[in-house]
């Protein structure tokens, strides 16, 4: 079987078709997924990819099992092996109940709580 170098640019080419496909079988919670980092090279074989929690790794790798030939045949190298690897730091990026917005914005603008106040607004 074929072991064929590829890029970024062809790997981000097929992840985004593969992202694509998901999207019209309506499987959106597996395509986002794939949206919520970039692939990266780590060697001619290894591809690694940052998710936020455990829980997508686990609803990713299960997916890799149809997802791994895809990539494979595409990029026709069939040594590919990805790793997934969990990142705490990105969890915290997103941003759940209204106090957490409400925090998020003050952060970026702390005059946004002196409006809140003249306005007498609560949260």
């Amino acid at each position: 079987m074929p072991e064929n170098s590829f890029t970024a640019e062809d790997l981000a080419d097929h992840w985004k078709s593969y992202y694509k496909s998901k999207l019209a079988k309506r499987e959106h919670n597996i395509a986002s997924l794939f949206q919520l980092d970039t692939a990266r090279i780590l060697s001619k074989n290894q591809i690694e990819y940052s998710v936020p929690s455990p829980l997508n790794k686990v609803e990713l790798e299960r997916e890799f099992q149809t997802f791994l030939p895809f990539i494979r045949e595409k990029l026709q190298n069939y040594s590919i092996e990805i790793k997934v690897v969990v990142n705490e730091s990105e969890e915290k990026n997103f941003i759940y109940t209204p106090e957490e917005k409400y925090n998020r914005l003050k952060e970026i603008n702390p005059l946004i709580d002196t409006l809140r106040k003249e306005l007498d607004l609560e949260l």
